[in-house]
C-alpha cells in the first residue's frame, strides 16, 4: 500500500458541501411536488382535461349532427392587410378540418346519453301535460 491509497478522496468539508447540495436539491424537489400534489393544483389540471375532452367531443357531436367527414380543428380570424381600406365584413374566418376517423367511444356514450335525457325529458313532459 502507498501512502496516497490510505488518503481519503476528499476532505470533510467537500463531502459536507456535497451533502448540503444534495439536501437543497432533495428540498426543491419536495416543494415542486408539494405544489403539483395541492388539491386546487390537481383540480385544475383535470378541469383542463375534462374541457380539452369536451370540446373535442362536441366537435365531433356537432360533425355528426351537421354530416361531412371532417371535424374543425381550428379557427381564427384574418385581418385585411395594413393600408387597405376595410369595409364592413372584410375580416375572415379560417377553419382548420381534419378527417374523421373512427368516433371515439367518449363520442357514443355522449349521443346515448343525450338521446336517453331528451327521451326522459319527453316522456315526462307528456305524462306532466296528461295529468293537467
Amino acid at each position: 500500500m502507498t501512502a496516497g491509497d490510505t488518503e481519503p478522496r476528499q476532505t470533510a468539508a467537500e463531502i459536507q458541501a456535497e451533502i448540503d447540495r444534495e439536501q437543497r436539491r432533495l428540498a426543491e424537489t419536495l416543494d415542486e411536488l408539494g405544489v403539483q400534489a395541492r388539491p386546487a393544483n390537481i383540480a385544475r389540471r383535470q378541469v383542463a382535461k375534462v374541457k380539452e375532452r369536451g370540446t373535442r367531443i362536441l366537435d365531433e357531436a356537432r360533425a355528426l349532427v351537421v354530416g361531412g367527414g371532417a371535424v374543425r380543428v381550428e379557427s381564427h380570424l384574418v385581418h385585411p392587410e395594413e393600408g387597405s381600406i376595410v369595409l364592413r365584413g372584410d375580416d375572415k374566418v379560417v377553419t382548420t378540418y381534419q378527417s374523421r376517423g373512427r368516433l371515439p367511444p367518449e363520442a357514443l356514450i355522449l349521443a346515448a346519453g343525450v338521446g336517453t335525457v331528451v327521451v326522459v325529458g319527453v316522456v315526462a313532459w307528456a305524462v306532466r301535460r296528461k295529468r293537467k
